[in-house]
């Protein structure tokens, strides 16, 4: 059903979009994602992550710095802001050079490199995330801060590198650079956002019409779902993070059959981890409806 749908509405005009580059998130920073993410997650404010959307691993942190086009600043007073509040200009370098908010071009946390309180987790959870991996390059990283008695706020962000600073106040100290994704800051509460597991079967597609073998949905948390290729000796199709996929979700009955758009966020060879997007609906792909994304994860959780 989707190969036949995806031929008719794309042809083979589609292919798939080029890596994106570490600039690619900014394209959403807009001024009120902006002042949210320097507002609830400042330079010097003890904050909370979790590795690889793995939320049963938790680990304390907080920004260091902010990295704007490449130059750092270390102090919110390097921030310049309107009468409300909202960003203005980033004073950043040792010479304070001031740089506007309409010229960034890539916006990035630096953050201790707190590998070695993996130290502290038992051997499984250790064994979940590997020792030394979380800040591998490309791996995601959750940031958690508590915004009072309105809950957690949540930033995902991608590892861009692991950096030595040369000067400045942390000269010499191992440091993560991280690029946020702006468009994940949600208000939420662990509790209800904890992964739900499944097992039901799904099937991959890119625009251009590669398909994966028979794959299956692990777990769900809000509003992405983690996939597994079935067969050990298969592989995901090649997938670059925030390229377009669809998802073929067969939950045994014809009011039960699925087409989702997602993007990808995270993609191995054996797994891979999708935002839900949108839904086919009367031959269009449409936003969910919130009705609609409760039934999908309703017929996930129950299917079998």
């Amino acid at each position: 059903m989707l190969k036949t749908w995806m031929g008719k509405h794309f042809g083979h005009r589609w292919s798939r979009k080029p890596p994106t580059e570490e600039v690619a998130p900014q394209g959403r920073l807009d001024h009120g994602r902006l002042k949210t993410l320097v507002d609830f997650f400042p330079i010097g404010k003890k904050l909370r992550y979790y590795p690889d959307f793995r939320k049963e691993i938790v680990f304390d942190t907080f920004v260091v710095a902010y990295c704007v086009n490449g130059d750092f600043l270390y102090s919110g007073e390097a921030i310049e802001r309107d009468f409300q509040g909202y960003p203005l200009v980033f004073y950043t370098g040792a010479n304070e050079q001031p740089v506007n908010v309409a010229d960034i071009a890539l916006f990035q946390l630096l953050v201790p490199d707190t590998s070695d309180l993996e130290l502290k987790l038992d051997y499984q959870r250790r064994a979940l995330i590997g020792r030394g991996q979380q800040f591998k390059q490309g791996n995601f990283i959750s940031l958690i801060s508590n915004v009072g008695g309105k809950g957690l706020l949540s930033l995902d962000t991608e590892v861009a590198q692991q950096v030595v600073l040369r000067d400045g106040p942390y000269a010499r100290t191992g440091m993560v650079l991280l690029t946020p994704y702006p468009d994940t800051l949600a208000v939420s509460d662990q509790r209800r956002e904890a992964r739900a597991k499944t097992h039901a079967p799904v099937t991959v597609a890119l625009p251009e019409g590669t398909v994966s073998g028979p794959c299956t949905i692990v777990d769900m948390s809000g509003g992405a779902v983690r996939i597994r290729v079935r067969d050990r000796d298969a592989a995901m199709p090649e997938m670059h993070n925030g390229d377009e996929v669809f998802l073929d979700i067969d939950l045994g009955a014809a009011d039960r059959h699925y087409i989702v758009k997602g993007s990808v966020m995270k993609r191995v060879p054996e797994t891979c981890v999708i935002r839900l997007e949108g839904l086919l609906k009367n031959g269009r792909i449409g936003r969910f409806e919130p009705l609609e994304l409760l039934e999908l994860k309703a017929g996930l959780l129950n299917y079998g």
